[in-house]
């Protein structure tokens, strides 16, 4: 959905033109599953994060046009608000200092926007939900002027039949709201994980991010607060898949369809089959880089989400995109999250046993949505048939096996301990995103101002979550 296009308006013919596209590319990447065409190189990473505008008082400032203008960097674009914008991180192998390298591209990338933000007299702040975001901000008005934002928003209204968005949350406090657009959407930012993998590895590796899902969100929880109400720990999740409803026969977004059984052409198939064309847009790419499969694929938004990608030289890969992960509090903690998700996955998915055989699709599914609403206070039940807190698994048994995790990928040791340091940390004192937010809401009465600005304090000195007062 990174893609801008060339038109918001669309006739019945262009739906039936894109789905006899789309039908010609899925015939050509069964094809290449066949022949086993793609890339299998070792494992690399990419990382998207989502992050915010705001003005000296600490309110969404609607200005990305100018702000991403005057930036004037490829690797920093728009996102659905105008408040929004993305840092897109150059992806690199996870052996040796690839993670460390990304590191240092995405500081030297924020302190630039921080400067440029400051001479705007902005700031710029990553956090899941921005605690003084208002209901009456999430508009038309303040949706970034790109065509593929205007189109999305009209076709989710039209398979709607024109009725309305309603968001119903249930959590400490009760929050409803109706909208009659899209942009409920844009008050959840988060911070998405690549991982490249091989064909052969592929569905374990996909089967264990599913898995793995519930500890992340847990752990990186980071958004407990919408509209002054005290809802989930996470509350982006139920956000989103709420702010996208479609009211199609399958949800656009969800935890997934299921466990991959044999190849993860299985999760294009069943998009194919199981959702509604949603933009229909003319595309001037060739068949082989598969287009509008991509286009489709970029329109359902599962949690963990297969991804067909490109090597320099044509030859396609295959990537899981992991999104259940808050916007981070720091750097620090965004890269301690990345580790989590690399190593835990990775210790799944190698395992002699494969873990979807012990773990049923639907318990993976009940702990992750229970995740969601209590972070690191989740109860979940784990692939060895016992039940857990989330905390206490991480620190008996998880973060001793991520340091072995590591250490077969190959991940420098420095960078390594460093981030297994603020994990371990961060479970110790039972202290996430979410948690401080929630202590301070507490302390300053209700006062999301002063607890923002606050946040933005800690995050510019760049010490993790876990240490904050």
């Amino acid at each position: 959905m990174g893609q801008e296009i060339t038109q918001d308006d669309f006739t019945r013919q262009d739906f039936e033109v894109f789905e006899r596209h789309l039908q010609a590319e899925m015939e050509l990447l069964n094809h290449w599953f066949e022949g086993h065409k793609f890339a299998s190189d070792d494992l690399q990473c990419g990382l998207e994060l989502e992050a915010w505008l705001i003005d000296a008082n600490g309110l969404p400032a609607p200005d990305n046009s100018l702000f991403l203008t005057t930036l004037d960097r490829q690797s920093v674009v728009p996102e659905l608000a105008k408040f929004n914008f993305e840092f897109n991180v150059n992806p690199q192998y996870l052996r040796g200092d690839g993670l460390a390298n990304m590191q240092a591209e995405l500081t030297s990338t924020w302190m630039r926007c921080d400067q440029v933000a400051a001479e705007l007299k902005h700031r710029i702040v990553t956090i899941g939900i921005l605690p003084t975001v208002r209901d009456s901000m999430l508009c038309l008005q303040n949706m970034s002027p790109l065509r593929r934002y205007a189109a999305l928003n009209a076709q989710v209204l039209r398979l709607r039949k024109g009725q309305p968005i309603r968001l119903t949350i249930e959590g400490q406090d009760h929050l409803s709201s109706t909208h009659t657009d899209l942009m409920l959407e844009s008050a959840a930012t988060s911070a998405q994980v690549h991982l490249k993998v091989p064909e052969a590895k592929a569905v374990r590796y996909y089967n264990a991010a599913v898995i793995a899902s519930a500890v992340t969100l847990a752990v990186a929880a980071n958004a407990p607060l919408l509209f002054g109400k005290r809802l989930w720990e996470d509350t982006r999740i139920t956000l989103f898949e709420q702010a996208v409803d479609t009211a199609g026969p399958a949800p656009r977004v969800s935890f997934g369809p299921g466990y991959m059984q044999s190849s993860l052409l299985e999760y294009f198939q069943g998009n194919v089959r199981n959702h509604r064309v949603l933009l229909p847009a003319e595309l001037d790419e060739p068949p082989s880089k598969l287009p509008y499969v991509r286009m489709h694929n970029g329109t359902i938004w599962s949690w963990n989400r297969p991804l067909v990608g490109f090597e320099s030289d044509g030859q396609p890969h295959l990537r899981i995109e992991h999104r259940p992960m808050s916007a981070s509090p720091t750097l620090a903690d965004l890269f301690a999250d990345t580790l989590l998700f690399l190593g835990l996955t990775h210790a799944l998915a190698t395992l002699p046993e494969p873990p979807e055989q012990k773990l049923s699709f639907e318990q993976a599914k009940e702990n992750f949505y229970c995740s969601a609403r209590y972070g690191l206070d989740a109860q979940l039940q784990w692939i060895d048939g016992a039940s857990y807190n989330v905390s206490d698994l991480l620190l008996e048994q998880l973060l001793p096996r991520l340091s072995e995790s590591w250490k077969r990928l190959e991940i420098d040791d420095t960078f390594a301990q460093s981030g297994g340091d603020v994990l371990a940390g961060r479970v110790q004192t039972r202290q996430n995103g979410a948690n401080w937010q929630r202590r301070k809401f507490a302390e300053f009465h209700g006062d999301v101002q002063k607890l923002l600005m606050e946040y933005v304090q800690h995050q510019a000195l760049g010490n993790p979550v876990h240490t904050w007062a």
